[in-house]
């Protein structure tokens, strides 16, 4: 018995498998964000804002922090929201790396979770449309051969 995927794949049309493969391979892309928000949760740390912190009116904050083993950092600060008084305020509490921080730790583990999920979910779907694809085609082919062989 073959494989289901060799099936999968055989039943597929040569646009349908090229199709395929791009949207399997464009599901990589959440993959790798979810991977460096993973390796940000493990691997940073705890600081404290230097100085104060500029920010946009709709983007990201700017500052320097100091980590906890005595580094520091500088960089865009994520999920800060300030109004233009606020900025004046020093030692925020931040989670962060030599060139990023965040407010909160647990914004990069929500991140990475739903990147997961939604990378998992993505392929998920994208096999099964491919799956039923496959066997509409596979049933149309042979209908078509029974009906070309009784047509005189």
């Amino acid at each position: 018995m073959r494989s289901w995927i060799v099936e999968l794949v055989g039943g597929l049309r040569p646009w349908q498998r090229g199709a395929l493969v791009v949207c399997l391979c464009a599901l990589v892309l959440p993959l790798w964000f979810a991977a460096g928000n993973t390796d940000r949760y493990r691997h940073g740390q705890s600081a404290v804002t230097e100085g104060h912190v500029d920010c946009e009116w709709d983007g990201p904050c700017r500052g320097a922090w100091t980590l906890a083993d005595g580094s520091r950092g500088r960089g865009s600060i994520d999920g800060l929201d300030f109004t233009a008084e606020e900025e004046l305020i020093e030692d925020i509490p931040l989670f962060g790396g030599r060139d990023w921080a965040v407010a909160d730790r647990g914004t990069l583990l929500r991140h990475a979770v739903a990147q997961y999920t939604g990378a998992t979910a993505g392929a998920a779907l994208v096999v099964w449309i491919a799956r039923r694809r496959s066997t509409y085609n596979r049933e149309m082919r042979a209908l078509t051969r029974r009906y070309r062989r009784t047509t005189p």
